[in-house]
């Protein structure tokens, strides 16, 4: 049993492009659709189109170099051919916007699937499901509906002809609030202007990157001043980890060449770019792989951070062991750092008071002044001792009754 995917791609805009292709944060609409596909194990997507304009075929090459096969489907006998007995479909509306949660929520095993809001004045683009109930712009199909389709005569819509087949056959039904539409969680987009209203919303409603100090009090906001510039083109999620990544390589480099202060300022810009990463991909359909990669460059800053004397005593004429103080509460500083992460993530839906915790930001920030004055030994001393001092007041903090 596979999942396969039919996306909508045939309703233009008022200025005669595909609503399909209105870019959000630097990023199509069905490129979006197609990484939260993926993520939920979707491995051949089906593109219902009227017509297939070059720009269109250049989005579906790039979705596919992502490792998802693509195909545009003109009728159900096309999809057809496409499925195999016990797939399951998921039904994606023409320029739907929608989060991750909702595609893991309609892509669950079971019996087919809709997705389903009241019906208000915010959710009117949406089809009606019935008289209380309008459809959320998701569902999930059997295969032997798409056979009905496929034998029936004449030109169907496809993807509504297959919604009314599951709402016929009595499909469950997902309900999720109307104020997802409102915040703009859940949307469909109409035309441009919508585009960038949703756009300016989701930059509006990126946090503060989550754990740490240093991350949520100095680069979260530093990152989010440069947000709008850093959204405009799909190519700076592409490369931005290749030039994180390299950041962190030159740090290594750089303090086993002897110039500790010079990788600690190179430590900070890379901090910089890991969180400019975490915005990103706060609100873009960043994969799953990009996420693995966030965290393979975030594991190796943790281990540098925890090394760095030992990379300093390379260059040492006689290789000479660092000092206590460096060699030993390095790692312990690193610890620390990593106690607290753990902490972070066990806290859950019940997390407060997380910005208090120390991160690799806060201690490489700490270091480079530091380095640079030749009293790195005292502030090795002192940033373990700091980092415990926090996380105490953290679960100190974190204990009080939410007001």
């Amino acid at each position: 049993m596979a999942l396969i995917a039919l996306i909508g791609a045939s309703e233009t805009l008022p200025d005669g492009g595909l609503r399909a292709l209105v870019t959000v944060a630097g990023e199509t609409l069905i490129e979006r659709q197609a990484a939260r596909l993926a993520d939920v194990g979707v491995t051949h997507i089906a593109v219902a189109v009227a017509a297939v304009p070059a720009d269109l075929l250049a989005t579906c090459d790039r979705i596919r170099r992502r490792g998802v096969k693509v195909t545009p489907v003109r009728a159900a006998a096309d999809l057809l051919a496409l499925v195999e007995g016990d797939d399951r479909i998921i039904l994606v509306t023409d320029g739907l916007q929608a989060g991750g949660m909702h595609y893991a929520a309609i892509a669950k095993p079971g019996s087919p699937a809709i997705l389903v809001t009241g019906d208000t004045p915010l959710t009117q683009g949406f089809e009606r499901i019935d008289a209380m109930r309008r459809w959320g712009g998701l569902a999930s199909i059997s295969d032997h509906m798409v056979r009905e389709l496929a034998e029936m005569p004449g030109e169907w819509d496809m993807i509504l002809t297959l919604l009314r087949m599951a709402v016929q056959s009595g499909a469950r039904r997902l309900y999720c609030e109307p104020a997802l539409f409102e915040q703009g969680d859940i949307a469909i987009v109409t035309d441009r202007p919508t585009a960038a209203l949703l756009e300016q919303s989701s930059l509006q409603q990126v946090e503060y990157g989550g754990m740490g100090l240093g991350r949520s009090a100095i680069m979260m906001p530093i990152v989010r001043l440069f947000g709008p510039l850093l959204v405009k083109s799909p190519a700076t999620a592409r490369y931005l980890p290749y030039v994180t990544g390299l950041l962190w390589v030159i740090v290594a480099l750089l303090a086993a060449s002897g110039l500790a202060a010079a990788g600690a300022l190179v430590a900070v810009l890379g901090g910089l770019g890991l969180a400019a990463m975490r915005f990103l991909a706060a609100f873009r359909a960043e994969s799953a792989a990009q996420d693995r990669v966030r965290g393979v460059i975030r594991s190796f800053a943790w281990v540098l951070l925890a090394v760095f004397p030992w990379l300093l005593s390379l260059v040492d004429e006689g290789h000479k062991m660092p000092p206590f103080s460096e060699a030993a509460l390095a790692p312990c500083l690193a610890a620390a750092i990593l106690l607290a992460r753990w902490l972070y993530e066990d806290a859950g839906e019940r997390r407060r008071f997380h910005w208090l915790l120390p991160d690799a930001d806060q201690a490489w920030m700490m270091l480079a002044p530091a380095l640079i004055f030749g009293i790195a030994p005292l502030m090795f001393a002192i940033l373990p001792l700091l980092a415990l001092f926090q996380i105490l007041l953290w679960m100190r903090l974190a204990r009080r009754p939410a007001a």
